[in-house]
């Protein structure tokens, strides 16, 4: 047959094929089990800790919003900005979720018709003697092209469930990368928290050593003297040698989230002590390690707000809001999905499954100066299905009614979970910003006491060691201060990520920033 005319051929029992397969799909359809229907949630209608409803509208906007900004901490921003880029823990979760997307991607193309095409090109020579002398040389040239056309009619469902159990964990995948870029910028915001209020006591206890100096060199002049026992001086260097090591344990506590940054963020242990030791404030400076000649020093007046930024007010949806946004529900929820899908699945499974098919191939050969073609078509269904499994068709669709009550299980634990999460956040807030008002306070009384107590040392009413524990005790009040705005500013982070970013920020817009959807159908997660 020439080439035109199985170009020909091929195209009308190619189209013959599809149309019996589309004639074939109006026998299909039949469900092996109802639609999925989420689980029933028990959700609480207000928040017991705390927090004023906002409206709907508001809750769907602020999830895009990069809440991190909103605390002005240009340490926080940047060191967010370089994890969000190369991070591996944000890297893998955006992989599962790229290869949920390949796989439900198959599972789609499952349902249309395979079509294939082969083809084979072949040379022969064969030889012999003949009678009465001399030889017999053929040669001898073949070439084959053909179709082949498949398609499972998805009588059953089968097919159908297979891609839903695809898009749900692609759904399940989507939401784990929020979650993985929500905690991974909620993890750097409280380590950096930690590590500026942890820098602050190292100042301390600078502060308290170069007094505790001072009082030991003044013990020993007056040991000297005959005027004090040997013990005092005694006392006084052991209490000079555990402000030491105090300052030697908080040293290494602050190198430990240094390390800690460089893991999550990727920068240099240089560049991150560089970003943090910048004020969170630019229009104030830090103080600085005091001299030893702390008699003569200003007592320092530091704002904790120059050290730890204060967080805007925020206000939280209510609890359904929250709770069937939250990354962790959407996951667990959308496998829940697919373990449900996985069931009709199981139950097509055990049915009889018919395939189209189809093949159409052409030959031709040539021998002996001529040349011959032909072609060869066939169409038809195949069935098969089981006939006797022992019970293997059952005990599967028995596993996977298993596997989805785990699955929803799981769905009321994460429910459950996400709520305490919340409720200890708001309760940790609420605390935080009693004890940042009451730390206040008690920096401001020994603010008072310091000054007087150093006019009465001045006029000679007091010794220089009743001076030097005045001093002592308001450094420690306003490290208590930083401490309990470092706790509020925490308790801040950890009700964003509890929420799972869905909260309402009280503050000056903020620039957006690209965010992981929440649905598959929205495209791919982005690193910023």
């Amino acid at each position: 047959m020439p080439a035109d005319g199985m170009s020909q051929a091929l195209q009308w029992r190619l189209g013959g094929l599809l149309t019996l397969a589309l004639m074939a799909t109006l026998l299909m359809g039949c469900a092996t089990q109802p639609a999925y229907e989420k689980p029933d949630l028990n959700m609480a209608s207000a928040w017991d800790n705390g927090g004023q409803p906002m409206s709907a509208s508001v809750a769907s906007d602020a999830v895009d919003h990069a809440w991190w900004k909103t605390l002005g901490d240009p340490a926080i921003d940047a060191l967010v900005e370089a994890a969000l880029i190369d991070n591996p823990t944000l890297g893998q979760a955006i992989a599962r979720m790229d290869q949920a997307r390949a796989t439900a991607r198959v599972s789609d193309a499952q349902r249309l018709p395979q079509i294939s095409v082969n083809g084979s090109v072949a040379r022969a020579r064969t030889g012999g003697a003949q009678t009465g002398g001399g030889a017999l040389t053929t040669k001898q040239s073949t070439a084959t092209l053909g179709t082949g056309l498949s398609w499972e009619l998805d009588l059953w469902g089968r097919l159908k469930e297979t891609s839903r159990a695809a898009e749900g964990r692609l759904g399940a995948r989507t939401a784990d990368a929020a979650q993985a870029r929500l905690s991974l910028s909620g993890q750097i915001a409280d380590a950096v928290l930690r590590l500026r209020a942890c820098h602050f006591s190292l100042t301390v206890r600078d502060r308290d050593i170069a007094a505790r100096e001072l009082e030991l060199a003044v013990t020993r002049e007056r040991l000297a003297h005959g005027n004090v026992a040997p013990v005092e001086a005694a006392n006084a260097t052991s209490n000079l040698a555990t402000a030491r090591t105090d300052r030697i344990s908080q040293q290494e506590a602050c190198a430990r989230i240094v390390n800690e940054l460089v893991a999550l963020g990727g920068r240099d242990a240089s560049v991150v002590r560089t970003l943090v030791m910048t004020p969170a404030s630019s229009s104030v400076v830090l103080p600085s390690t005091l001299t030893k000649t702390s008699r003569l020093a200003p007592i320092p007046d530091v704002d904790s707000g120059a050290i730890i930024p204060e967080p805007p007010p925020l206000t939280l949806a209510l609890p359904a809001t929250i709770l069937l946004g939250h990354p962790n529900v959407v996951a667990a929820e959308r496998e829940a999905a697919a373990r449900w899908a996985e069931i009709g699945v199981a139950r097509a499974d055990r049915l009889p499954r018919i395939d189209l098919v189809g093949l159409l191939t052409g030959n031709w050969i040539r021998m002996l100066g001529s040349t011959t073609s032909f072609d060869t078509w066939s169409t038809g269904a195949e069935l098969s299905g089981p006939l006797f499994d022992g019970g293997t068709g059952a005990a599967n669709v028995r596993g996977a009614q298993a596997r989805y009550r785990e699955a929803a299980e799981a769905l009321r634990g994460a429910v459950r979970t996400a709520t305490r999460d919340v409720e200890d956040a708001l309760a940790g807030q609420q605390s935080a910003q009693q004890r940042v008002v009451t730390s206040r306070q008690a920096v401001e009384a020994a603010r008072a006491a310091l000054r007087a107590n150093e006019a009465r040392w001045r006029a000679g009413a007091i010794s220089m060691f009743e001076l030097e524990d005045s001093r002592r005790q308001f450094n420690g009040a306003q490290e208590s201060a930083i401490a309990a705005a470092r706790d509020g500013a925490q308790a801040w982070v950890a009700l964003v990520r509890a929420a799972g970013g869905r909260v309402s920020l009280q503050a000056a817009a903020v620039t957006g920033s690209e965010t992981i959807p929440s649905q598959p159908d929205q495209g791919g997660a982005q690193r910023r």
